[in-house]
Formats: structure tokens, C-alpha cells, sequence
């Protein structure tokens, strides 16, 4: 008789089936570049700490960012024109990201980084992050190539757009966020839904600590923000129907 291969011979315990995911990463330019292997080396850490194992990848290079972007670090805001971008692919559980990006999210040294789930043929960060950087070495040709890329899904997210508005959005439109959380985090440089949807959960406990305001859960609200700015407003209604004061 066929077991199935999701099921334990031994216990009879269903295990889901590992799937491909990728991350792309960009670490601060303050990182020197004798330890960027160490810092790739903390990232494959935690994705095999969760039983991942690597399928393949890019060590982290220098690259020009699209836009500037900033983070807070001991309480002081720092903005980078540039950083170290990277991407790993590798096979996992689907159950346990949701804990590995919060892990990878508390990584100090990172910026930004977005978890996708792809298939072993098909590597998309490293064709096209995201736009959260343009290459340093890019040329005009390329650049006008870029332009015709169209986004994939993103299961979760810290991506940020090269388009960005420079008019603010009603963040009030997110599940948890009112009037007073809209206008620290406008003073902090998050605006828009572009903005949130870019923010790092740790950062935004970091601005809400220091303005008391630190009974605000933002775990759903980058997510939130992130179907806000594509419009897909249908999609945020059920997610916010589930959710209880942005939790």
C-alpha cells in the first residue's frame, strides 16, 4: 500500500509537504564587507534552523537603491542611498514561515526583505527584486527593460515600490491604525500605503513605543498596506473582517 508522502510511516501525523520560497534581502551599506558572509551565513542559519535547506542563491552585492530608505536604529532615524542586496532560494514548510520571516524581519543589519512563494524552476527575486533597488552598474537599456516587469504575489511582505506618491493615503484605512498612529508615523516618514507596506513590524513597534503607544499590534498592518496600495480592496475587507483591532 502507497503512504503518502505528507503523512509519518511511523506516527501517522500529517506533515505538510515542503514548498520553494525565495527571499531577497538588502542589508545596510554599514555592514563591511568582510562580514557580509557572516550575515548571509546568520540568514541560511535561521532557514535551516525550521529544517530548510538551501536550494541555491546570490551572495549579497552593492547595488544603488531606487529610493532612499531609512531605518531606525537606537532610536535615531538613518537613511541609505545604497545597500547590499541578496536572494536565497530554498526548500521548506509552508508551517513555519510565518515564524522564519518574523525571525529574518528582527535581523538588525537588514533594511528590507521580502519571503515569495516560487517554484524550483522559476527564480524571480533575482531577475527582479522587487524594485526595492536598481543595480549600480545598471544601464538606460536595462533600466527601460525593468519598466515591463509586472510584480508576482508576495506571501509575506516587506517589499518596497521604485514608484513611489509623494501625497499621503488615509492609513485609517488600515484595520488597528487611527487618526493619532496616522500622524506619528506621518512625522516618521510613513505616509503612505506604500510606506507601511515597505516598514519592518519592528520598526513600527519602535515608533509606537516612543510615542506611548505601545498597546498597537502592527503585525497585520504591512500586510494590510500592501493590498491597500495595489487597490485590492475587496481583499482587505475580508482579511480586516478576521481581525480584531488590527490583530
Amino acid at each position: 500500500m502507497n503512504i503518502n508522502n505528507t503523512q509519518s510511516s511511523q506516527e501517522g501525523v500529517y506533515t505538510p509537504e515542503p514548498r520553494v520560497y525565495e527571499i531577497g534581502y538588502l542589508l545596510a551599506p554599514t555592514v563591511n564587507e568582510g562580514d557580509l558572509t557572516n550575515e548571509r551565513d546568520a540568514l541560511v542559519a535561521l532557514i535551516t534552523k525550521f529544517k530548510g535547506i538551501v536550494i541555491s542563491e546570490e551572495q549579497p552585492g552593492l547595488i544603488d537603491l531606487a529610493y532612499d530608505m531609512t531605518k531606525i536604529i537606537n532610536n535615531k532615524k538613518h537613511t541609505y542611498s545604497q545597500a547590499y542586496f541578496g536572494w536565497i532560494k530554498f526548500d521548506i514548510t509552508p508551517n513555519v514561515i510565518e515564524i522564519l520571516t518574523e525571525e529574518v524581519e528582527a535581523v538588525e543589519s537588514l533594511l528590507r526583505s521580502i519571503m515569495i512563494k516560487t517554484e524550483r524552476e522559476n527564480t524571480i527575486v533575482s531577475d527582479q527584486p522587487y524594485r526595492l533597488a536598481r543595480s549600480h552598474n545598471q544601464s538606460e537599456e536595462s533600466e527601460d527593460e525593468d519598466d515591463d516587469i509586472v510584480e508576482a504575489p508576495v506571501t509575506t511582505t516587506n517589499e518596497a515600490s521604485e514608484e513611489t506618491s509623494s501625497e499621503a493615503d488615509d492609513l485609517t484605512k488600515i484595520e488597528g491604525i487611527g487618526p493619532k498612529i496616522a500622524e506619528v508615523f506621518a512625522a516618521n516618514g510613513v505616509k503612505t500605503f506604500e510606506d507601511l507596506s515597505a516598514s519592518k513590524v519592528g520598526d513600527l513597534r519602535t515608533i509606537l513605543a516612543d510615542n506611548g503607544l505601545s498597546g498597537h499590534e502592527p503585525k497585520s498592518w504591512s500586510k494590510q498596506a500592501t493590498l491597500a496600495k495595489h487597490g485590492k480592496w475587496d481583499e482587505l475587507k475580508v482579511l480586516q473582517d478576521e481581525l480584531d483591532g488590527g490583530k
